[in-house]
């Protein structure tokens, strides 16, 4: 079983629909819309502690970014998010990559994440009920940025160059001033 770690109050999460594809998860089964006041973000982290992401200061910006180890855009985006997470942690973005691996490519997670170095929390999505949650269509890479009290303020579906810089520039818009 799990240990649960809080990161400070509740944070809610509400659905949101995706855009523009760039790798099929093959497994966006359904897609039910949230319950009204929104749901609790809680799911294992590599090592199997139960995490939910939370706000301590009400000024914290969350983005979820959904990735599998199959999809090369996925990694491309991940790596540079670890370089924009480093840089403005401190003014409270808080970074979580919401991995959806299957059974066939589960046991690469935590080998992945080792190598590559992230340096936020990779949580595990097996039933991709989150990413519906967000994204019916499940499709890859797709983030969604989220403000303290767990409000949609922005989504992407994608990669292409150019995207990060777009997200950087958008978080420094938001974030409080470091």
């Amino acid at each position: 079983m799990p240990r649960l770690r809080s990161l400070g109050p509740s944070l809610a999460l509400v659905l949101l629909a995706g855009a523009v594809p760039a790798c099929a998860t093959g497994s966006a089964a359904g897609g039910g819309a949230a319950p009204a006041g929104g749901l609790d973000l809680s799911l294992p982290d590599v090592d199997g502690e139960l995490i939910t992401p939370t706000a301590e200061t009400g000024q914290e910006v969350f983005l979820l970014a959904f990735w599998a180890t199959w999809c090369q855009p996925c990694q491309q985006e991940l790596s540079k998010m670890n370089t924009m997470y480093s840089t403005r942690k401190a003014r409270g973005l808080r970074v979580f990559a919401i991995n959806i691996d299957g059974p066939d490519t589960a046991a690469q997670v935590g080998p992945w994440v080792e190598r590559e170095g992230y340096t936020f929390p990779v949580l595990l999505d097996r039933e991709t009920q989150v990413l519906t949650r967000y994204n019916p269509r499940g499709d890859l890479p797709y983030y969604v940025v989220l403000d303290a009290q767990g409000r949609v303020m922005m989504d992407h579906q994608g990669y292409m160059t150019g995207d990060m810089e777009e997200l950087e520039s958008y978080l420094d818009s938001v974030l409080p001033a470091g």
